[in-house]
Parts: C-alpha cells; structure tokens; sequence
C-alpha cells in the first residue's frame, strides 16, 4: 500500500469515526429528550396515584366520623330519654311532697 492509499484509508476511517460520533450524539440527544419525557410521565402517574390514595383516606376518615357521630348521637339520645324518664318518674312524688309541705305550712 502507497502513502497516499494510507492516508487516504486514515481519512476515510476518521470520516466514518466522526459519522458514528455524529449519529451516536443524535441517539443520546434523543434518548435524553425521551427521558425527560419519561420521568415527566411517571411524576404525574404518582402524583394522580397519590391524590387518589389522599381522597380514598379522606373519603374513609369522613365516613369514620359520620358513623362515629351517629352512634354518639343515639347514645345521648338515648340517655336524654332515660334522664327525662326520671324526672318524669320524680315529677308526680316531688309535686305530692310539695303539696304536703304546703298544706303544712299554712
């Protein structure tokens, strides 16, 4: 082989070598672009599936609380009735008693 066949062979080698540098840069550029993409979706994937996890807990805490307040709701209406019950029971007694002192007194 003469010089100039092997420079001509070099040229032709660092020609190719800067294609492939040229179409290696291209794919990188590409995948970073396509990364970014990627990591962008999956954000919003777990941002959506952490509002619907927070809106499940809150909608289960709500519904807690509500059953929580109806069962204290007929707890105390149930001892509002039993409290009137008594006095009702007292009432009758307290006005004989009162009716007794004041024929007394008189």
């Amino acid at each position: 082989m003469s010089g100039i066949e092997t420079v001509k062979v070099i040229v032709d080698a660092e020609k190719q070598a800067a294609k492939l540098i040229e179409d290696a840069t291209i794919k990188a550029s590409a995948i970073r672009k396509s990364l970014d993409s990627i990591v962008q979706n999956q954000r919003q994937q777990m941002l959506a599936e952490a509002k619907k996890e927070a809106a499940g807990t809150a909608a289960r805490a709500e519904e807690e609380g509500r059953l929580e307040a109806e069962q204290n709701e007929t707890k105390f209406k149930e001892k509002l009735q039993s409290l009137v019950a008594k006095a009702s029971a007292r009432k009758e007694a307290t006005v004989e008693k009162l009716v007794m002192l004041t024929m007394r007194a008189e």
